[in-house]
């Protein structure tokens, strides 16, 4: 019976070790798994950035029907602190592209706005601003306060259509192009076969129109002149004219010496010197007084003195004049008020210098240093 027994338990203990390899082998598996799982789980410092939108995966058919709950602001993604802690957050507005404005505006006029304030305002040229305004390119005084007026996209031109009009007349009136007026997007043309209609706003991009250039009353031939004959203007003064002289070196006229209007050029023969309504008006050199009243020719209210030396001086737009025909004056006098008469653009002094030899002379060249 022993003989029989051992070859037995021999095949009993290697079953039972079989057994227990196996479940060994099982259980070390099961641990391998296990810390698996634990490890993916674990931070290690990273993560992963972000999915592109493109690529995120399709709803599951039992989310297509749901509805997203509102989101004020997108929770941000953290990369970990071991990174600096940097928050990304994702743009929650879409940034829309400026777009040109073609359109003619609207600008009512306001207390203490000059045609050059208001050409700052809209960064445009001051002549756009009367270009634009038929009336006011005709009569400049009645830029008031509560005015509208056009203001236009560009500087350039404006011509409102009127009966027998055409895009080759329009275009040389004001020196420009058709295919600029035809191109231009604010005028609405079919490039293919434009047509005009009366009352039509037309833009002539870069137009402009031809200025009058005012004219100064001429001198008269030397102070013994007798009678107005020199000038049919309410402001002339008879002669013969007597009386003080000038030095040749010319002051400023007013307390500014700086401009506020146009500066001197072929068809603006004088400076616009920066002064109020009532802003005290020097003489800026001695003299006699030959002209002191209206000027029919856009100076308003305006003094002319005759210096004796070959030069003349010209203060117009004056809200006052404090000074009579054939007075004596002296560089300094008061001699009037600054103001907004005749073709003006708001209150200010137009300053010029005559030559009786060489006609009128930039006013730079005589003044001294601001």
């Amino acid at each position: 019976m022993t003989l029989t027994t051992k070859p037995n338990l021999r095949n009993f203990y290697l079953a039972l070790a079989k057994v227990g390899l196996r479940v060994a082998a099982y259980g070390l598996a099961l641990c391998l798994i296990v810390a698996t799982v634990w490890l993916a789980g674990t931070d290690w410092g990273y993560a992963e950035p972000p999915i592109s939108p493109t690529a995120a995966p399709s709803p599951s058919p039992a989310a297509k029907g749901a509805v997203a709950a509102p989101q004020a602001f997108p929770a941000p993604v953290v990369i970990s602190a071991g990174y600096g802690g940097i928050v990304r957050l994702a743009v929650p507005h879409t940034t829309v592209p400026t777009r040109p404005d073609y359109a003619v505006k609207q600008y009512t006029v306001t207390d203490n706005d000059t045609l050059f304030v208001i050409a700052d305002k809209f960064k445009l040229k001051p002549e756009t601003i009367l270009w634009g305004n038929p009336e006011l390119a005709q009569n400049p005084n009645i830029l008031s306060t509560g005015k509208s007026i056009n203001i236009l996209p560009l500087d350039g031109a404006l011509r409102v259509v009127m009966k027998g009009d055409t895009l080759e007349k329009i275009a040389k009136y004001f020196h420009g192009k058709v295919q600029d007026i035809v191109n231009f997007p604010g005028n609405d043309l079919d490039p293919i076969n434009p047509q005009l209609h009366e009352g039509q706003k037309i833009v002539i991009p870069g137009g402009w129109r031809d200025q009058v250039v005012w004219a100064l009353p001429a001198p008269p031939q030397g102070r013994a002149t007798t009678g107005r004959g020199w000038s049919t203007e309410p402001g002339a003064c008879p002669g013969p004219f007597d009386g003080a002289t000038g030095s040749g070196a010319f002051a400023w006229p007013t307390p500014n010496h700086y401009l506020s209007g146009w500066d001197f050029r072929s068809d603006h023969p004088g400076i616009d010197i920066a002064a109020k309504t009532g802003t005290p008006v020097y003489a800026a050199d001695s003299g006699v007084i030959v002209f002191a009243g209206v000027s029919n020719w856009g100076y308003g209210n305006l003094i002319i003195i005759d210096h004796g030396d070959g030069f003349q001086s010209a203060y117009g737009h004056l809200s006052q004049i404090n000074v009579v025909c054939g007075q004596s004056v002296f560089q300094g006098n008061l001699i009037g008020l600054a103001g907004n008469t005749g073709n003006s653009f708001g209150a200010h002094l137009h300053f010029e210098i005559r030559s009786t030899s060489g006609g009128r002379v930039n006013p730079w060249s005589y003044l001294p240093g601001p």
